[in-house]
């Protein structure tokens, strides 16, 4: 009977015994990030001879681990994107970036400007606004611009950390595997929290799925199937790599046994900080980025446009106000031509220009192929441009091809190029830092009209000159001869009856003879006359009698006129920004300054709103995740202290067993004496 006594006590004392020890170690790891509460159970001994075979294990639920991972890449996704949208819309929300207001300044500078246009002072009013409005552009894009190279920074960082954690989880498989599986093996539940953990730390960095090996390894796949982490140790690492912008990279897969075989992946297939990272990127900071250079952009080239249809204060015919920048296009890794390509904004064609990158393909050794692409670099589709006949090296635009439409581009190209070959233009990326004064004299401000008309005093009737408007001043391409002339001026234009006018230069010799016009509607003269190309035109308007005739010429002396000043006011509000690159049939496509400002800054904040509301459901999501795993595989300190004086009575009581055991045979030892 002792024997048995002692046996039972000695099961007893050493079951209490690692019960003690399982209920010490929980409370002594209460602060251990992903330990999870341990618990010993044991079998009772057949015949009732005390306790029998105990086990070990670890509270934890798969399916709420598995949700768990899922909530805390969404929330790492959110929280990441958040944080980043943050910044900019920081930017853009401090009135001292702000652009809309430079550029309302500047236009307020000219009307001043336009009210007195003899005025030296009013002028450099001008020249002081535009230069604080280019500051403003490179103050911003800068800003923007250190918020790309602080992605590529992070994305850095997280990509080492990540792939720290894919060799940590291979490691601990093969370590867990290496205890085997059999009954009584008893399972590494310290290595076991770890994989855990560590599962739960790559969790944050991507979207992963887990799934268990026969051998006890967990093989990680990404959430749309591609492994990280697969049997007997293999895995799997990621790497960046910009083709063909160096500045904008993208996530690589290889498996670390055959680096050879890479696969690309995208936003989707990410999640975790590594997506929200570049969904913040791709959806906010790059169109962000080109919504500003295609402002910049158009801004500097209409201002251009306009200052050249006018003559400066010097008498001479208008020039640029500002130096728009050119860039080079990116060559893809796979090009096997030697070719360059230089991207520059054709004269006067920036309001064709949309809020996109560009993918130049040569199709074949004579063919180009312009198409628009999105964030993301995928073309979008009904852009493409075709042009044939190409040599090298050659300018590409809508001049030299006669497409109505090149999206305000043109090209230099030089050979050779072959087949297949294709380059990233970039126009609008870096623009808004790189726009420059091209003069800062005031002088150079072109207010007054080049032309000027004048009625001859004996007319009979009472017709005038109305909207004598200046088109082009392009020498190439018009009768304007820089500095200070016109071709053929001054230009007679006689009246001869059946509202039919003739237009003759400067030495009485014809030039054009419209048609009989209708009563009332006496417009465009020099194009109804056949000249179209002389760069400027006009209208008639009251009665004129046969004979009757009107001057025009060149503005000598002109300097108190504001006509050309008041077109350069009138591009404040003019619509002259592509909305879209295609847009549908009847569609709006443009906008003015400051609508494109305006829809910029609202772009911006409406992106951080709807980061701000997902990160604050994803918060609210990964919480209830969390305390529903906290609720089995957390240690309570409660629960802990109850069940440490509990087993401690039962280790008191099991000693008990032992010395009546001992008191048993001792009395039987002396009743046979």
């Amino acid at each position: 009977m002792s024997d048995n006594l002692l046996k039972i006590g000695t099961s007893a004392v050493l079951a209490n015994s690692m019960l003690l020890n399982t209920t010490s170690n929980n409370i002594a790891n209460v602060n251990t990030q992903g330990y999870s509460r341990q618990r010993t159970e044991f079998e009772a001994q057949t015949l009732g001879l005390g306790v029998g075979r105990g086990t070990t294990e670890r509270l934890v639920s798969e399916f709420t681990s598995a949700q768990l991972r899922r909530d805390t890449s969404k929330l790492a996704f959110a929280n990441q994107y958040t944080a980043e949208a943050n910044r900019i819309d920081g930017l853009f929300s401090n009135p001292a970036n702000s652009i809309s207001s430079a550029m309302n300044d500047l236009f307020q500078k000219l009307q001043t400007a336009n009210n007195d246009p003899s005025a030296i002072s009013t002028r450099q009013l001008i020249i002081s606004s535009s230069e604080s409005l280019t500051d403003r552009f490179a103050t911003l894009s800068n800003l923007v611009l250190d918020q790309a190279s602080y992605v590529n920074q992070q994305l850095d960082l997280d990509l080492t950390q990540t792939n720290s954690l894919i060799r940590n989880i291979s490691e601990l498989n093969r370590s867990i595997a290496g205890f085997g599986r059999g009954d009584n093996a008893q399972p590494p539940l310290d290595l076991l929290d770890r994989r855990d953990e560590a599962l739960r730390q790559l969790s944050e960095k991507l979207d992963i799925k887990v799934l268990d090996s026969d051998n006890g390894e967990k093989l990680v796949f990404m959430a749309t199937g591609q492994s990280l982490v697969v049997e007997n140790g293999e895995f799997s690492i990621l790497s960046l790599n910009g083709n063909p912008d160096p500045n904008v990279r993208n996530v690589q897969l290889s498996l670390n046994s055959k680096p050879s075989v890479i696969r690309n992946l995208g936003i989707e297939e990410l999640g975790g900080q590594l997506g929200g990272l570049l969904k913040f990127r791709d959806d906010l900071l790059i169109p962000t980025q080109m919504q500003l250079g295609q402002l910049a952009l158009a801004m500097s080239d209409a201002l251009n446009t306009q200052n050249k249809l006018g003559m400066n204060a010097n008498g001479e015919l208008g020039g640029d106000l500002f130096v728009l920048p050119q860039t080079s296009g990116l060559a893809f890794q796979g090009n096997t031509g030697t070719g360059t390509v230089t991207v520059d904004i054709e004269p006067g064609k920036a309001a064709q220009l949309p809020p996109n990158d560009f993918l130049l393909t040569f199709t074949a050794p004579d063919t180009i192929t312009l198409e628009a692409t999105d964030t993301s670099g995928n073309v979008v589709p009904g852009s493409a441009v075709t042009v044939t006949g190409v040599t090298f090296p050659t300018t590409i635009d809508s001049q030299t091809t006669g497409v109505t439409d090149f999206y305000g581009l043109s090209l230099q190209l030089e050979g050779p190029m072959n087949d297949g070959d294709r380059f990233a233009l970039k126009p609008l990326s870096s623009a808004a830092r790189n726009i420059n004064l091209a003069t800062t004299r005031p002088e150079d401000i072109a207010l007054a009209s080049p032309v000027r008309s004048e009625v001859a005093e004996d007319n009979l009737g009472n017709a005038q000159v109305d909207k004598l408007i200046v088109s082009n001043t392009d020498p190439a391409s018009s009768a304007f001869v820089p500095p200070d002339t016109i071709n053929g001026a001054p230009f007679t234009v006689i009246h001869i009856g059946n509202n039919q006018f003739e237009v003759r230069d400067n030495t009485n010799a014809l030039l054009g003879t419209t048609p009989a016009l209708p009563n009332g509607q006496l417009n465009d003269i020099m194009a109804e006359a056949g000249l179209a190309t002389y760069g400027f035109d006009f209208n008639i308007t009251g009665i004129p009698q046969t004979g009757d005739n009107f001057t025009i010429e060149y503005n000598t002396g002109g300097f108190n006129d504001n006509r050309n000043g008041l077109e350069i006011a009138k591009l404040q509000t003019a619509e002259t920004m592509r909305r879209y690159a295609v847009a549908t049939p009847n569609a709006d496509n443009s906008v003015s300054f400051n609508e494109a400002y305006g829809t910029m800054v609202s772009f911006v904040g409406d992106k951080t709103a709807q980061a701000r509301n997902s990160q604050a459901a994803a918060e609210a999501l990964y919480a209830q995740t969390q305390q529903l795993k906290e609720s089995l595989s957390g240690v309570s300190l409660d629960e802990e202290a109850a069940n440490l004086v509990r087993f401690q009575q039962s280790y008191a009581a099991a000693s008990k067993i032992i010395s009546t055991s001992q008191t048993i045979f001792d009395t039987l030892l002396q009743a046979v004496r």
